[in-house]
């Protein structure tokens, strides 16, 4: 029998979270058969050894125990490489997904039809077990954009939780592995070769109480947002001058920020200015500008970079 969906998701140190992730994962409706592939990026706690036990009834699963800790972007490639559905749907290893999220994720899919589903995220505060049996919610609507680049480009398109065509994704190569988080650089990329993007109005993943994970980190989050748009705009000058303006946009707003958050007085900075300048006037990318900004980002300390 075919798989329909494949639910990759990368571990590290996530014991807490992982027994209600992984009871609201293996109780996704409407699915005829689906595949598990969980990457473990050489955790020290006790979270290979829950997966084995909370799979063992499971069929089609797959872990890998990786003994060397490379970074989120290479291990989810990693378990894109194996996907074997027609569909990917990437998590987080503390990214609890209501019941029948996937369910309605792919007839939007599958009517409109789009390679390409999303929806919003919330923070929600609560206790894992609190979110293991939630439903989203009955009369959400959603977007169609037959321009799957433009969609994600003129969206909210962040985080986890999208459910992207496999052969979509792979043909994107999936993650960036030059940027460390790849919340970013999975949409941008397989949107370049997507057929239809859909936004759902509805909460299609549920974060629990946040302990130690990277969105405390602002200033990687800063990091890798630039540098998704970045290496788009340098590995992609086919594009139309509208995506790049876009992309460009996005570029600087990381930037900006950025120095937000790190200087005294961040009006007077001349990443403010350039930032004005390109939201008013939709300029087009200033490569050396951009890479004096890739300059003064890779000089942060305190920042997650890939391991090669």
């Amino acid at each position: 029998m075919d798989i329909d969906v494949t639910f990759i998701m990368t571990v590290y140190n996530k014991e807490y979270y992982l027994p209600s992730v992984l009871k609201a994962l293996f109780a996704q409706t409407g699915l005829v058969n689906p595949e598990y592939i969980f990457i473990d990026d050489a955790s020290t706690d006790n979270s290979v050894n829950i997966i084995k036990e909370m799979s063992k009834d499971i069929k089609n699963v797959t872990i890998i125990a990786n003994a060397q800790n490379k970074g989120i972007s290479i291990r989810t490639n990693q378990g894109i490489e194996m996907a074997k559905g027609e569909w990917c749907r990437i998590l987080d290893s503390d990214d609890i997904l209501p019941l029948d999220s996937t369910e309605k994720m792919l007839h939007l899919a599958k009517s409109l039809p789009a390679d390409m589903v999303y929806g919003r995220f919330v923070k929600t505060g609560k206790e894992p077990k609190e979110l293991e049996n939630c439903k989203i919610e009955e009369d959400f609507t959603y977007k169609y954009n037959q321009n799957a680049l433009m969609g994600v480009l003129t969206g909210r398109f962040t985080r986890m939780g999208q459910l992207i065509k496999t052969s979509v994704i792979k043909k994107a190569n999936g993650a960036d592995e030059r940027v460390f988080i790849q919340d970013e650089t999975i949409p941008i990329r397989a949107a370049m070769h997507a057929k239809g993007v859909v936004k759902m109005d509805a909460n299609v993943v549920l974060v629990p109480q946040e302990i130690g994970n990277f969105s405390g980190n602002k200033i990687q989050l800063d990091h890798d947002r630039f540098l998704a748009y970045y290496w788009a705009i340098k590995d992609n000058s086919h594009l139309s001058e509208k995506v790049m303006r876009l992309m460009y946009g996005r570029a600087l707003s990381a930037y900006w920020k950025f120095v937000r958050k790190t200087s005294k007085k961040p009006y007077f900075n001349v990443a403010f200015f350039n930032y004005l300048v390109c939201k008013i006037f939709k300029c087009q990318p200033d490569m050396e500008y951009l890479d004096k900004i890739y300059d003064i980002f890779s000089a942060q300390t305190g920042i997650r970079r890939i391991a090669k």
